[in-house]
């Protein structure tokens, strides 16, 4: 509900019902089943030890609640909308104080909420199913949020961000939202509490006193508790649910613990490699944590730790002072991995013996992106009197993320292996180390640091270009270099920077480790220590005997075999330099209808635009991709545009909710383009005849998830010849039964248009634990067999590419990854 304390006129008739304790049993009875009318609003009571209540208004219809006999849970039926009539609606069920209860959630044990909801609402208004409840001094009705539909709190223009926290498995983002509105005491004045879980989910286990907990070490005071229970609600929506329910205190399997009984690395005491988990580690601040497989030091996994806002914010573990002894030496040691070279600090933090929090730093290394660096202090003293102990990793010069494997303590003097060396790899004492580079996107140069060298007189730099290392110069007397301006955004060179020491240059150390730097803001950087660094021409690669046409290629720096990387987490946060989301509508083929259309920073209609069509999945709408918490996708074409990862474009959001995925080429053919590019600046010049589209399709991209995944193959079968590129995200195409079919039919599209292998480019993506992967597998897996695809990631090579991002799964949160990872390969070739 868009104003969700409106429904609480009936805590007026629940505060004045008896109190009932906590049980730790449910007796059986008859299920039994409430209904509220126009002229029956409300019912609340007692049954089985629950506390419920089932409530509605400003609607002309019915509403059910039936109560289960055998545990907390129950189901429920409402139709609010749309009927004009503004309709709001709630059942709920769960643990009950009432009024002036003179306990606070810490007077109590941890309660825990086990649930399994099955439910559905419709496209209209908004819906949720959440933990809810009250609390007094101060007044706070507050939501721990796990799925909802079309519309959440944090997209109230008075909703604040004050974090986020990992909790069961999940991060969830915290708002508060000051209201003036019918409470639990009266109307007036107070505040919204909101956790709203970021993996949406319908079933599991809540801790809820761990968000109380997160909450108040935001500021967020939890006082006298009134109710906990578990929610279903909607706004001018209908809908269904059926809940299976149990409400607890205590006897979880949360363990906040920080020490494991058994080190994972004999001969230490407190060892973690992160391949089950994040073995006790939580994210500190807004940061948030979790294992993952995309890098490891040591197995297979380590710690990701990403989402972050502030430098102190990043990865830490609460020490256990019994077993870790404050006035006691020990040695302690990590490594780490940055997205971007920069500084991290292994840091303590702890309260002193007057109560005053205190920060040293244990160790501290200037490490590389992508490469592994050992943070160590053989002999560290944890202050004596030190209480509320906790070690963390941050970077205190930079936001970005990083990892983090092989976290030991030890016994002093104890040395674990790695090298704490930042440089890149098997350098010399006459090669430069630590090497470094910063874009400027205003004035598109580079800028190099490196550590000297000792010794050194002059520095030079070399680039491959052409087949030969080429030097630029060899007169640098400082350790900083500025490349000229106006360098392509995008491109990528071959660097080496050579030493002079007593007259000598160490030209072969230089070039056995070169860097790879882009000409973008973040992630431009790589470190190689190739045997054979002079070999690799770049273009001397054929397709494999799968494509003999002449081709036109661009020179874009295209990977061949591109795998998954998640963007930075900051790329969702609003960008300094913000463009905008302008709604439309337009009168089309299947009637009126809405769409969105997001315009650069720094627009100008007398340019051209390449432009990107984005659809929405199944129960979505054209305001998905804008305006909810695990899209904001806004946000993430400014930055990518911001930091040259991409050029200026447009981006439209249509619907399909006026016709069927499947169908809606003929609306986005005969009215959404039109439309958008009579409008707009794009390469059809404002001219939308059909020549004119034709002219301009290498120009004009379309993608979706999911049902959105299905129109776009749509689109690529029935819109060829207007379209040069197609994003279908988790969802395969519907024209088939089999892989063969589906495939076959998307090549007979293409034998029908008559174009060539380098005149359109597929780059497909989803999760390997995806729903729709089974779907969208075999289809590949066909269409990679088939004379009219050429499969890799360089589209100056070929034209099809299916990412698989690996534990994914279905959900907005993990595609707008794909997004990021797909879209700068496109418009280069046919340009």
């Amino acid at each position: 509900m868009k104003t969700v304390s409106k429904r609480l006129s009936s805590a007026f008739v629940a505060g004045m019902m008896m109190v009932s304790p906590i049980v730790s049993s449910i007796s059986a009875s008859a299920a039994k089943v409430l209904t509220t009318s126009p002229s029956h609003t409300q019912e609340v009571g007692w049954y089985n030890d629950y506390h419920h209540e089932i409530w509605q208004a400003d609607t002309p219809n019915s509403s059910t609640m039936t109560l289960h006999d055998n545990d907390g849970g129950f189901s429920t039926s409402w139709k609010c909308g749309p009927n004009g009539s503004r309709g709001n609606f709630l059942a709920r069920r769960g643990l009950y104080w009432g009024l002036n209860n003179p306990k606070t959630y810490k007077d109590y044990g941890d309660f825990y909420c086990d649930y399994d909801c099955s439910w559905s609402a419709g496209s209209s208004g908004n819906s949720r199913i959440c933990i809810y409840g009250w609390a007094q001094n101060p007044l706070v009705e507050y939501y721990i949020i796990e799925d909802w539909k079309n519309w959440s709190p944090a997209q109230d223009s008075t909703a604040q961000y004050k974090g986020q926290a990992t909790i069961d498995g999940s991060v969830y983002k915290i708002y508060t939202s000051a209201r003036n509105s019918y409470t639990i005491e009266g109307n007036k004045n107070f505040t919204q509490y909101i956790s709203i879980r970021q993996n949406l989910r319908t079933k599991g286990t809540i801790s809820v006193s761990e968000h109380f907990k997160a909450w108040e070490s935001m500021g967020m005071k939890m006082g006298n508790l009134y109710e906990v229970a578990f929610n279903v609600e909607g706004w001018e929506s209908d809908g269904q649910a059926d809940v299976t329910l149990k409400m607890r205190e205590g006897g979880s399997s949360y363990t906040p613990d920080p020490e494991p009984e058994t080190p994972e690395i004999e001969g230490t005491l407190y060892s973690a490699t992160f391949e089950n988990g994040t073995n006790y580690w939580t994210g500190r601040g807004s940061a948030s944590v979790t294992s993952s497989s995309s890098t490891a030091y040591e197995g297979s996994k380590s710690l990701y730790v990403s989402g972050r806002t502030d430098n102190w914010n990043g990865g830490e573990m609460e020490l256990n002072t019994s077993t870790f002894k404050p006035g006691s030496a020990y040695s302690f040691s990590t490594m780490v991995n940055p997205t971007e070279s920069t500084t991290l600090q292994l840091t303590m933090q702890y309260d002193d013996q007057s109560g005053t929090t205190n920060y040293t730093q244990i160790a501290e290394g200037s490490c590389t992106a992508g490469k592994w660096t050992k943070l160590e202090n053989t002999s560290f003293t944890i202050p004596s009197g030190a209480s509320n102990v906790k070690v963390y990793v941050e970077a205190p010069d930079s936001l970005c993320d990083f990892y983090v494997d092989r976290a030991i303590i030890a016994n002093k003097g104890y040395t674990a292996s790695g090298s704490s060396s930042s440089g890149t790899g098997s350098t010399s004492a006459t090669v430069p180390s630590n090497i470094k580079v910063a874009y400027s996107s205003q004035y598109k140069q580079l800028q190099f640091t490196w550590d000297k060298v000792k010794g050194a007189d002059k520095y030079g730099i070399a680039v491959y270009l052409a087949g030969k290392w080429r030097v630029q110069t060899s007169n640098i007397s400082g350790n900083s270099y500025v490349t000229p301006k106006n360098l392509t955004p995008n491109m990528s060179y071959k660097v080496a920077i050579a030493a002079r020491v007593n007259g000598k240059w160490d030209t072969a150390g230089a070039l056995e480790n070169y860097v790879t730097v882009t000409t973008r803001a973040n992630n431009n950087i790589e470190y190689h220590t190739p045997s054979n660094s002079g070999n690799s021409s770049g273009n001397n690669e054929n397709n494999g005997g799968n494509n003999n046409q002449q081709q036109t290629t661009s020179n874009y720096n295209y990977q061949s075999n591109m795998q998954f990387k998640e963007a930075p987490s900051y790329y969702f946060n609003s960008c300094s330099q913000q463009g905008k989301v302008v709604k439309e509508s337009y009168n089309g083929i299947n009637g009126y209808n809405s769409l969105n259309v997001y315009l650069p920073y720094g627009y100008d209609s007398s340019k051209k635009y390449n432009i990107f069509y984005l659809m929405h999945g199944g129960g979505e709408n054209e305001n998905t991709l804008f305006y909810q918490d695990d899209t904001m996708m806004q946000n993430l074409f400014d930055n990518m545009i911001k930091n040259g990862e991409l050029d200026p474009l447009i981006v439209v959001t249509p619907t399909f909710n006026k016709t069927e995925a499947g169908k809606f080429y003929n609306e986005f053919r005969q009215s959404v383009v039109p439309f958008v590019e009579g409008k707009y600046s794009t390469y059809a010049g404002k001219n939308t005849s059909q020549s004119s589209l034709q002219a301009s399709r290498m120009h004009r991209a379309y993608g979706g998830f999911s049902m959105g995944g299905v129109s776009t193959w749509a689109v690529m079968e029935n819109c060829l010849d207007i379209v040069g590129y197609f994003m279908p995200l988790s969802g395969d195409h519907w024209n088939g039964n089999s892989g063969y079919d589906k495939a076959k039919s998307i090549a007979n599209a293409i034998d029908r248009s008559g174009l060539q292998k380098n005149q359109y480019f597929i780059f497909a993506a989803t999760g390997s634990d995806d729903i729709a992967y089974p779907n969208v597998n075999p289809q590949i897996n066909e269409m990679k067999k088939m004379s009219q695809f050429v499969y890799t990631s360089d589209f100056s090579k070929g034209n099809l590419y299916f990412l698989v991002a690996s534990g994914k799964t279905h959900w907005w949160g993990y595609v707008r990854h794909y997004v990021y990872d797909a879209l700068p390969s496109f418009f280069h070739e046919g340009q």
